[in-house]
């Protein structure tokens, strides 16, 4: 006997729907037209045609499933501007047939409530319930039960088998979630993904742990099309471990706050997989996963609503690649460097929290010249250099790094070669004025105003001297130019204060001077040494360190 269509297509409706007169049991998330289950399931309202399950695809989209169809990825939503309501704005489409059926292999998902019961991932990602069995978190699929197979392999399984039969699943290095392990077999070139559209693209995992800037050029994340996609982290229930807030019914876990809990107005909502970290997992999930840095969120008094910034990414890029396209001169390690050390002190601690956040985002729109409003202390990354010290109690003689060294933020080095300044230099490498000049063409190039004496010819004056600033900023700079054939610089006190110098107004010009004497007044001078390095072996490098 031949199966009624209609029967057969109401029996799949109700596999992806919701009764709208039983809404009133799904938990609103505000005015978004999103709802969650008690299963921890979203679904969408699309007007006449029905509340529907959702779900985020690869590409950041809501999509509905289509369980009953494995191959056939369902339609894709959109929000109705203006309006607590979503509409189809593209239909499923069916994916090309390979020469050999290829079929994504489906996850046993445990519900949301029953994963919260489970215990917190260990350093490896495991999780265990009372009986012990192990269960591990799968990037943008959810929780679900897995055991080893007869190679010692991790593979999904359920609680129905004792021989794992599902994928192969693999711990994402240096966090805590998993993902599907790669496959031989090639990738569809579908445009989604079809049954399982959570999913991501696998995080590459051939980062180079001896090289840690081998690549600091990812593309530039881009903004979210879906500002809706946060609305799936909330909880049916209160959660106990962390604070959190409350948006329409549900329950958000946020970042701790941090210093400056009192004054800042903005909270940020935390993703279910990835809690605050340090700095190194924070630049790999810029890098791999930007989809799970937090969301801003401000609360409306007036209406006491909250309003959720989902539209753009907190950051676009990585910490390090932010700081190297505002100074382009700077060296890869120096660029990580400088982003460390602006993570630890944002953050006033070794893990980000909502203080460093907004900290962090504020400067880099002050660096970028985008706000004139700094943040104390991260000015610039001269202001962030430690005074240089010395390992000679007697003489103050200062260690210079290599170039290429990964240390902490002692010097900022800068990439010789990144200005045609350097050509110049080269040809008459001890001529007077030219290290002067190769520098003030670096600093050119990395954003800061150089002051330059009328007649340029007195920057061949010695003893060297650049004094320089960014236009945004009240710090004047001043660096004694200098070259170094070893690798340290021995600091000797001046024979006289700076300022006292008869001569130094003819060396650095008339505007640099009075820029000079206004700043020390108010306490706004920071002394530099720098110049070129040229060791005995190796290429020489330019560099600044903080004398006082």
């Amino acid at each position: 006997m031949s199966a009624n269509p209609t029967s057969d297509a109401e029996m799949a409706t109700r596999m992806i729907s919701w009764p709208r007169n039983k809404v009133d049991e799904l938990f609103s998330i505000a005015d978004t037209g999103l709802f969650m289950s008690r299963q921890q399931q979203l679904y969408a309202d699309i007007g006449e045609e029905g509340i529907f399950l959702i779900r985020a695809n690869a590409r950041g989209d809501y999509q509905v499933p289509l369980p009953f169809a494995p191959g056939q990825p369902g339609p894709i939503l959109t929000k109705v501007p203006g309006q607590a309501q979503w509409k189809i704005t593209r239909e499923g489409m069916v994916l090309p047939i390979a020469s050999v059926p290829v079929r994504q292999e489906t996850l046993e998902i445990i519900p949301r409530h029953l994963a919260d019961k489970l215990t917190s991932p260990d350093a490896n990602g495991l999780r265990y319930d009372k009986l012990k069995r192990t269960y591990v978190d799968v990037t943008e699929e959810g929780t679900v039960m897995v055991r080893k197979n007869t190679d010692g392999h991790y593979q999904a399984s359920s609680t129905s088998e004792l021989i794992p039969s599902g994928p192969l699943l693999e711990n994402i290095e240096g966090m805590t979630l998993w993902q599907r392990k790669a496959t031989n077999t090639p990738a569809s070139d579908a445009e989604d993904s079809g049954p399982t559209p959570g999913k991501r693209p696998r995080l590459d995992e051939q980062v180079e742990a001896a090289n840690p800037v081998a690549d600091n050029n990812p593309p530039a994340a881009p903004l979210n099309d879906n500002p809706y996609l946060w609305a799936s982290w909330g909880k049916i229930t209160k959660p106990d471990s962390v604070e959190s807030i409350m948006i329409g019914q549900l329950h958000y876990p946020i970042v701790p706050k941090g210093p400056m809990a009192d004054q800042l107005p903005l909270v940020f909502i935390q993703h279910p997989e990835f809690a605050p970290s340090r700095f190194e997992a924070f630049e790999r999930m810029l890098q791999e996963a930007p989809s799970l840095q937090p969301v801003a969120t401000s609360h409306h008094a007036a209406t006491n609503t909250r309003k959720v910034d989902g539209a753009a990414r907190l950051f676009e890029k990585t910490l390090t690649q932010q700081v190297a396209d505002v100074y382009k001169g700077f060296t890869e390690p120096t660029s990580r460097a400088v982003a460390k050390r602006l993570f630890e002190l944002s953050n006033e601690s070794a893990e980000f929290n909502g203080s460093g956040l907004a900290r962090m985002k504020q400067t880099f729109r002050y660096w970028e010249g985008k706000s004139n409003l700094g943040v104390p202390r991260l000015g610039d990354p001269l202001d962030m250099l430690p005074v240089a010290s010395s390992n000679d109690g007697a003489r103050r003689i200062v260690e210079l790094h290599a170039p290429d060294s990964v240390t902490p933020l002692q010097q900022l080095n800068f990439n010789p070669e990144s200005t045609h300044a350097w050509q110049f230099y080269a040809e008459l490498p001890n001529a007077p004025g030219r290290l002067s000049l190769l520098l003030a063409s670096i600093l050119g190039h990395s954003g800061y105003k150089v002051f330059l004496p009328a007649n340029v010819e007195n920057v061949q004056l010695t003893p060297p001297t650049l004094v320089f600033k960014r236009p945004n900023h009240d710090k004047v700079y001043f660096l004694k130019v200098g070259r170094v054939e070893t690798d340290a610089i021995e600091i000797l006190p001046p024979s006289m204060a700076e300022l006292d110098d008869p001569h130094l107004k003819t060396r650095i010009g008339d505007e640099a001077h009075q820029s000079l004497v206004a700043a020390d007044a108010k306490g706004d001078v920071v002394w530099l040494m720098g110049g070129v390095q040229h060791p005995l072996a190796g290429s020489p490098s330019v560099f600044i360190i903080k004398e006082r």
